[in-house]
């Protein structure tokens, strides 16, 4: 379950840096919060890997940050929001968090 984890967790920074490198000439502001999300979830997924204690927290920052970004981007960048895609963005946050959090009591 800990290699899933990490795994997922890691797809999801790779999301995000792709995100940063699709909106960098637009908004860089975007961008740096896409990557900031990237590294954070990054680094989560090493702490999950190496089960230590800061794991879930950060994991649940890099997915929050993440869904923010994303949200930010959609009204500023493409200047509206698109409530399903957002939602299903949500979502998937939600299940790396529960993923990080079942690899760790496990």
């Amino acid at each position: 379950m800990t290699a899933l984890a990490v795994v997922v967790t890691a797809a999801y920074a790779v999301i995000n840096a792709f995100g940063a490198w699709a909106v960098l000439r637009r908004r860089q502001a975007v961008a740096l919060g896409f990557m900031a999300a990237a590294v954070v979830l990054t680094v989560a997924a090493v702490a999950t890997g190496f089960g230590h204690a800061s794991a879930f927290v950060l994991t649940l920052i890099g997915a929050v940050g993440a869904s923010l970004t994303s949200w930010i981007n959609a009204r500023t960048v493409l200047g509206r929001v698109v409530p399903w895609r957002h939602v299903l963005r949500a979502a998937y946050g939600g299940i790396v968090v529960l993923l990080v959090g079942l690899a760790l009591r496990g």
